[in-house]
């Protein structure tokens, strides 16, 4: 609720003046904001008037039996279902210490770091080489 109040005055020599004020308080306050029932939001969009709403119940949802509130099994990001490597203690008689004693030698010269890869990121490697390929032979004609 916003009070507008006008007032004018006259003075002695024929002038006046006239005075605008504007007097209110906030749509709700943040005691009135609390309050609101559990089943109600407030949404607010830069440039447009705030809006209050009923919530959606997200385990009403069709598709929440996708999720892990619907007992879905956790997605977990940046795994690969098609990885397939196998890791394996050599015993000693199979060691060969030249080849160790080689790579141990280019990893100090030349920086190397060792990166495991799925298929899926080696395959998404060679796309993206491929499409940069095709896109300098277009910049190039």
């Amino acid at each position: 609720m916003i009070l507008t109040h006008i007032g004018k005055s006259t003075g002695h020599s024929g002038s006046y003046s006239t005075n605008y004020q504007l007097a209110g308080r906030e749509l709700l306050t943040q005691d009135e904001i609390r309050m609101l029932d559990n089943d109600k939001a407030i949404l607010m969009i830069r440039g447009e008037k705030p809006v209050v709403d009923r919530k959606y119940d997200i385990l009403k949802h069709p598709n929440v039996k996708g999720t892990t509130d619907g007992q879905a099994k956790v997605y977990e990001h940046g795994t690969s279902q098609r990885a397939n490597v196998s890791i394996s203690q050599l015993k000693p008689d199979e060691i060969n210490t030249e080849k160790i004693k080689d790579i141990q030698e280019i990893k100090q010269t030349e920086k190397v770091t060792t990166e495991l890869l799925s298929e899926e990121d080696i395959e998404n490697y060679y796309l993206m080489e491929e499409y940069e390929n095709e896109r300098e032979k277009e910049n190039n004609q």
